[in-house]
Formats: C-alpha cells, sequence, structure tokens
C-alpha cells in the first residue's frame, strides 16, 4: 500500500494525499503497534494537516492541531528510545521515502548525544543512508564532521556534490547540502574523481567551464586535466556509439527552381539555393538583404533568428546538468547554429570566387549606405586587410565590432559621432547598454502571466490532455487552435484550471465550447512565450493596441533598446564571459592571446571563428538598419496622424 509522504505545498497530488492524512490523523491511538516507517509516516501527515489548514473551519482546525500536537509527543517519545543498540536495526527497516524525514527528526530529537562517531560511521558504511542524505542536515555534519568528511572525501563521485551545490542551477534542496571541505580538499576530490572511471562529462564539461567564485573555484590544471579526460572519454563513446546521426547537406545548384528550398528525408536534410541567383545578384544591398531573405538571420518581427530560448527544449534537455552562468544551448539552437554557420561559408566562398568580398561590403554599409540613406555621416569601420592571415582577421576585426556599436550608441545620445569624444572614453560597452533610435522597441512579459504562459503553452501542463487520441495535443493552445473542444470533454480536477482561464477572461464558453475570449491577445502571448520579446513597430495597429493595453494592465513590459534581450545574450556567449562561462569567448581570447596551440597553428579553427564573427557583425549590421528604418517609419507615421 502507497505510503504518505509529503513534498511540498505546490505537490499536484496534495488534494488526493490529504484525505488520506487527515484519516490517519483522526484515527490516531496511541496504544497501537507501530513501525518506524507507520510513525514517520504520522510524522508526514502532520506536515499535510499544518499546510493545508486554510480548508477547514477553526473549531475543526483546533480539533486537528490538538491531535497533531499528541502526535508529535508521541512521535518525540519513540525517537527518545532510539539507542546505539537498536539504531541499525531500525535503521536496515526504513522506507527509501522515509530516510531524511528519519534524519532530520534524528537532528531534532538529539540523537546524536546517544550515537556515537563510531556507529554512525557504522550506518554509512553499510550503505543505510547516502552522504548526500547526511549533508542536507547542517547539525548533522557539524557533529560528526570527522566521519563525513572521510566520506566525502573517500569517493571520488562525491566531487559531484560540489557541483550541485555551487554550480547547477535549479536543483531542488542541493543548495542546502552542508560540505565541510578546504579548498585543497575540494581540488583533491576534484582531481580524483577526473581520473576515476565515475566521471561524467557533463561535470567535466562543468570543470572545464567553471567560472570561479570566493565559495568555490577550480584551479587551471584541474580544467586542463579534465578537458583531456573529457575528450578520451568521448572518443571511446564515438567508437562504440551505435546512435542516429542527423546530417545537412547544402547546395548550390543552377537554375533552381526556387532560391532556397529545404527537402528533408528521415533524419538527412538538404538544403537547395539557387547558384544563378547568387553569381547574378552582386550588388551591395542585394547581398546584405540575402542574409535576411535568403539565409533566415532575422525573423519576420526584426529578432535575430539564431538565438536560444527555453521553448525549443525538450523534456530531456530540462533534465540535463546545466550551471547558473551556462547559456541555454539546447538542440534547437544548435540545428539553428549549424545551418546559419554553413550558409555564411557557402556564401562566403561563392563570392569570393566572384571577386566580391565580403569585408568591402561591411565598410560600404557603414561609410556609404548609412550616409546616402539616413544621412548618418563619419561612421568608420576598418575592415581587415585581404592578405593577412585569419588570426590577424580575427584580432583586427573584434575592436571594429565594439567600436561600432560605440558609435552608434554615440549618435542615440547626440544625433551625431563625435570620434574625438568617444576617443577620450577608456570604458568599453555591453551589448545592453546599446539605445535604440526609438521609443517602446520591445514588448517583454511580466511575472505576472507566468501562470498563464505554464497553462496555455507548456507541455507539463494537463489541459491539453482530454483522454481521446484523435484530440489530445501537447498544449492546451494547440488543443484550442486545433480542435473544437467542449467543457464536457475535461475531467472534474482540470476543471479549476479552465476556471482561472475564463475567470481571467483567457477563454469563454459558447454552448458548452471553449473558445479565445481575445484571439489578439492570445496572438501576442503566444509570441512572447515562443520569441520572449516582440519587436513592438513590426506588430500591426490591433496588435499594438493590445499590447499597449496588456502594458497599461501592468502585464508586460517596454525597453528600448538596440538589440533585444536574447540577442544581448547571444552576444554575449559567443564573445566574452561577462554573463556566460560555456561561450566560445572569441573577442576574450583573440584580445587576451588565450588561443592555445590549436588555434596559434591552425588557420582551419581561425577561418571557422573568424566566419562566425562575421555572422554577428552581420546580425549586428541588420539591427542597425533596422533602427534606422523603423525610426523613418515610426516618425512619418507620427507626422501623418
Amino acid at each position: 500500500m502507497e505510503r504518505i509522504k509529503f513534498y511540498s505545498a505546490t505537490d499536484l497530488a496534495a488534494g488526493h494525499i490529504l484525505s488520506k492524512a487527515e484519516d490517519l490523523i483522526l484515527n490516531f491511538k496511541e496504544d497501537r503497534e507501530r513501525t518506524i516507517n507507520d510513525i514517520l509516516e504520522l510524522y508526514n501527515c502532520t506536515l499535510y494537516i499544518e499546510v493545508f489548514f486554510d480548508q477547514w473551519s477553526a473549531e475543526y482546525k483546533e480539533k486537528l492541531k490538538e491531535l497533531c500536537k499528541s502526535i508529535k509527543g508521541y512521535i518525540s517519545r519513540n525517537f527518545s528510545s532510539i539507542n546505539e543498540e537498536n539504531i541499525e536495526l531500525m535503521v536496515e527497516t526504513l522506507h527509501w521515502q522515509y530516510k531524511e524525514d528519519f534524519l532530520k527528526l534524528f537532528e531534532q530529537s538529539h540523537l546524536k548525544k546517544r550515537i556515537d562517531e563510531k556507529i554512525f560511521a557504522n550506518l554509512l558504511s553499510k550503505k543505510l543512508f547516502s552522504i548526500k542524505q547526511v549533508c542536507l542536515h547542517s547539525q548533522l555534519v557539524k557533529h560528526y564532521e570527522t566521519v563525513v568528511k572521510q566520506f566525502l572525501l573517500g569517493s571520488p563521485s562525491n566531487a559531484e556534490l560540489l557541483f550541485d551545490k555551487y554550480v547547477i542551477e535549479s536543483r531542488i534542496n542541493q543548495k542546502q547540502l552542508c560540505l565541510p571541505l578546504t579548498k585543497d580538499e575540494m581540488n583533491e576530490l576534484i582531481s580524483n574523481y577526473i581520473d576515476s572511471p565515475e566521471a561524467n562529462t557533463n561535470y567535466l564539461l562543468l570543470i572545464i567551464n567553471n567560472h570561479n567564485t570566493k565559495e568555490f573555484s577550480v584551479t587551471d590544471e584541474l580544467r586542463w586535466k579534465s578537458k583531456r579526460r573529457k575528450v578520451c572519454i568521448e572518443e571511446e563513446l564515438s567508437n562504440n556509439s551505435v546512435g542516429i546521426s542527423i546530417k545537412y547537406k547544402f547546395v548550390l545548384q543552377k537554375d533552381a527552381p526556387m532560391l532556397v528550398e529545404c527537402k528533408s528525408k528521415g533524419t538527412e536534410f538538404e538544403i537547395i539555393y539557387d547558384l544563378t541567383y547568387l553569381e547574378q545578384e552582386l550588388d551591395f544591398e542585394t547581398i546584405l538583404n540575402n542574409f535576411i531573405w535568403l539565409f533566415d538571420f532575422m525573423d519576420n518581427n526584426g529578432r535575430v533568428s539564431f538565438i536560444s530560448t527555453m521553448s525549443t527544449t525538450s523534456i530531456l534537455e530540462r533534465l540535463q546538468l546545466k550551471a547558473k552562468r551556462d547559456y541555454l544551448n539546447n538542440s534547437t539552437f544548435g540545428v539553428r547554429e549549424t545551418i546559419t554557420d554553413a550558409s555564411m561559408s557557402l556564401y562566403y566562398s561563392l563570392l569570393k570566387k566572384q571577386n566580391v568580398r565580403l569585408e568591402e561590403i561591411l565598410e560600404w554599409f557603414f561609410k556609404v549606405y548609412l550616409k546616402e540613406d539616413f544621412a548618418v555621416s563619419d561612421y568608420i569601420f576598418t575592415a581587415p586587410s585581404d592578405g593577412s592571415s585569419y588570426r590577424e582577421k580575427c584580432r583586427d576585426i573584434l575592436p571594429e565590432i565594439e567600436y561600432v556599436i560605440q558609435q552608434f550608441k554615440c549618435y542615440v545620445d547626440y544625433g551625431q559621432i563625435n570620434h574625438e569624444m568617444l576617443a577620450l572614453s577608456s570604458s568599453g560597452i555591453a551589448f545592453y547598454q546599446v539605445p535604440s533610435l526609438i521609443k517602446n522597441k520591445y514588448v517583454y512579459k511580466k511575472d505576472v502571466l507566468d501562470t498563464i504562459f505554464y497553462y496555455l503553452f507548456s507541455d507539463q501542463s494537463l489541459l491539453g490532455y482530454l483522454e481521446n487520441p484523435e484530440k489530445d495535443s501537447e498544449t492546451f493552445y494547440d488543443l484550442l487552435e486545433k480542435h473544437k473542444v467542449h467543457i464536457d470533454e475535461y475531467k472534474d480536477y482540470q476543471k479549476s484550471e479552465l476556471q482561472y482561464l475564463i475567470d481571467n477572461e483567457y477563454i469563454s464558453i459558447d454552448d458548452g465550447f471553449l473558445r479565445w475570449k481575445n484571439p489578439t491577445r492570445i496572438e501576442i502571448l503566444y509570441e512572447l512565450y515562443h520569441y520572449n520579446v516582440i519587436s513592438m513597430h513590426r506588430l500591426s495597429d490591433v496588435l499594438q493596441t493590445e499590447a499597449r493595453l496588456m502594458h497599461q494592465e501592468n502585464k508586460v513590459e517596454f525597453e528600448s533598446t538596440l538589440f533585444s534581450k536574447p540577442e544581448q545574450d547571444m552576444f554575449d556567449y559567443y564573445l566574452n564571459n561577462s554573463k556566460f562561462q560555456n561561450g566560445p569567448q572569441l573577442r576574450n581570447k583573440y584580445a587576451h592571446g588565450r588561443l592555445g596551440n590549436a588555434a596559434n597553428s591552425n588557420e582551419d579553427i581561425n577561418y571557422k571563428n573568424y566566419l562566425l564573427i562575421l555572422k554577428l557583425l552581420i546580425a549586428i549590421i541588420i539591427k542597425i538598419n533596422e533602427d534606422f528604418c523603423l525610426y523613418e517609419k515610426v516618425n512619418h507615421s507620427k507626422i501623418n496622424s
């Protein structure tokens, strides 16, 4: 029979279990003989009752409080009878889900006064408790510190606990871990872990990328050692692997029927570009536009397309290890990165064969195009020379990119580019600091929408599930978009969530059928959930009006920057380590000469990095051009209104 276990006040099973807990409390009789598991189940019942007291009348609450008080006294008396002679036999019978409860009551009942280090060590030696379970209780760790330290250092796999506590994002209870190790002992444990057969490549990557803090740091020697170990493990896995591979093929075809066409067959994808068009259309403006319309560097809302979003993360990916300072590098981001990198390489080579230097086009954009189309004078950009090595090109172009965004900020702030003033500045500039010419350029959701996002768009919500294979959908949004749904198709336990959506005017019921109350608002919510941001002035007038109404209701906020927050994060990921620890850090590595032997001796690596840097610069150019275009559009609308 399933026992009662309290997890949290937000546990979805709470309603069902609460009734069982209530019955056990009401039927409690002290004179009945109970096992340690029976006693700990009663303890969990009291936790449920305390959390959900608000559900009952004042009189009934008092009755339950008195019963719980009596039960707690009973539990305390039972724990006071535990001693060195009976503890091992008692712990051997513990149900796995009650072990942490036992340790919590062990701590509260001051059993440490009766259980010496030798007995406690014996419990750990026989694996009746894990060292991780013990380390969740700081008073036990403090009292049995010598024993705890011995067991922590005794198993290399315990190095993972260090990363669970200090590095990994959102691990429930892990931050409470009490690990009584000195810095030298931590390094010793990590070193042993790297050498051990238990080493996991996910944790090895955390060691390599770790952003050191006062609380927890990793030496450069351990990073290097971890990198070598990770390569060895991956080579071994690759040699023995029979996994599924996804292949991408990029084709230039003469007189292709379409400018760009994507074909797929199983796990193979083929992207075909019309070579005739690409070879004939070589004016500079068309070439830059091809990165938008042909190579999809930007979507139809003006957002850079090769960013990472949580909405594209699969359930399995959400379970993977992720450090607090890791950029969300999910599989969808990897696909977008692969396709845009490949198209960049393909187009750069093609243009070169046509005696067109892409770098010359980039110079033209700043020196000629901005001046002729938007009257912006003195914009400076100097591309790397044609004859320099790719290593030199990378080092030369990165400072130019920084100066590009400094000049744009200066123009927005002062209406002109003042190079003398910029020359006096000793500070750099971050991507989030670059303003836009346009007020209220971007729309972002506020936290108040999180619940709505969960109900409408999360595949973890049960609102898309009707126990009907013909209609069941991943999300409630998909269900309502694709099917006609009657309220009676839902179970009673789902209707409270539907009522929330009704009360907040997201859905309504018409003759028993569910429909969107305000489809325009749902469209905005969809965009915000899937892309994290909306470019306000690329919306239709109807959608803009709705966005302003949502702003008045404090559901969204507006910001005015050149780059949206997801774009800022993407640039930071690739170029530096100020925010993320798992990126290429191209600007830092080339600026400080920390490339390593491979990049210093292998121009193929530098060539690949150079194309990536050019891809980022083209994205910046597209965003700058868009800002000027939107500024003209917004001002023209104001004049005509």
